[in-house]
């Protein structure tokens, strides 16, 4: 009678069970490299201490066909390349053989994992006003506006007021851009600016907010263009047709006044001091 005994090999190594007591010699043993493998790719497959060749038995689907066995050297040793399918990746696969030492029949299982190939799925980037520094809101005739914005694919900069349309920007980090503007010696009503991040949206600023599309976020009333109101008692000249570039119709800005820097507060839409 035919004795089985089942010898295994896992991703961990190559182990030997057997079901059955034996003589005290060395099991056959079966491997397979690599270990995980890519799907479609080759698998190299190694028996030994097999007196005669391997018999696949199973597969689970994991080889295009049966493996060809080539006895490799007279200690029992076997050696077979094997195409795998294209397997869903991240799976384990079994294959059974069967093999026979002395007379006993053993049943070789190999266990192997398919490469996940997937490449992590990249966090969602969510372009906005946050991702955009702007050195100065002020809007005055020949001066200057520098972006820095954060955005990992590519920045452009447009805008009505400025002397060069679109701004040039340049690469100042792996995810940060920077570009600065010169203001036109006269200005239109409304200023406007678009920054884009490419394949994640755009923000605008605009001096009116209620002329500008500055969609998705609402206009929230006129921006004073004249004398601004401080709230100190004091006012801040917007000849020359300059104004405040705020982002999506702010309340308040931060300008430059003098040698200084001071919060303007609307007042009141629209209103001037005489």
């Amino acid at each position: 009678m035919t004795i089985r005994r089942l010898a295994a090999a896992g991703a961990a190594g190559v182990a030997a069970v057997a079901l059955s007591a034996g003589p005290a010699w060395a099991d056959p043993k079966i491997s397979a490299t690599p270990d995980p493998f890519v799907p479609g790719g080759k698998l190299n497959l190694k028996a030994t201490e097999c007196d005669t060749k391997p018999v696949q038995e199973e597969d689970g689907g994991l080889f295009t066909g049966f493996p060809v066995w080539e006895k490799a050297g007279d200690n029992g040793t076997w050696t077979a390349v094997a195409t795998t399918n294209k397997v869903a990746p991240g799976k384990t696969y079994q294959a059974f053989f069967t093999c026979e030492m002395e007379g006993e029949e053993f049943t070789l299982r190999v266990s192997v994992t398919a490469e996940d190939d997937d490449e992590p799925e990249q966090p969602k980037f969510d372009f906005g006003y946050d991702d955009v520094k702007l050195s100065t809101t002020r809007v005055v005739p020949n001066g200057k506006t520098t972006f820095t914005v954060t955005c990992p694919t590519e920045v452009t900069i447009t805008g009505n007021g400025y002397t060069q349309n679109p701004l040039p920007v340049k690469k100042a980090g792996e995810k940060t851009w920077t570009a600065t503007g010169t203001f036109k010696s006269s200005l239109p009503d409304p200023t406007l600016a678009t920054v884009t991040c490419k394949n994640h949206g755009s923000v605008k600023y605009s001096t009116s907010p209620e002329k500008g599309d500055l969609s998705p976020k609402k206009p929230t009333g006129k921006i004073p263009t004249g004398r601004i109101d401080t709230g100190d008692g004091s006012t801040v000249a917007g000849g020359g047709g300059s104004a405040a570039l705020l982002a999506g119709g702010s309340a308040a800005v931060l300008a430059a006044a003098g040698a200084g820097v001071v919060l303007l507060r609307r007042r009141g839409i629209g209103q001037e001091r005489s």
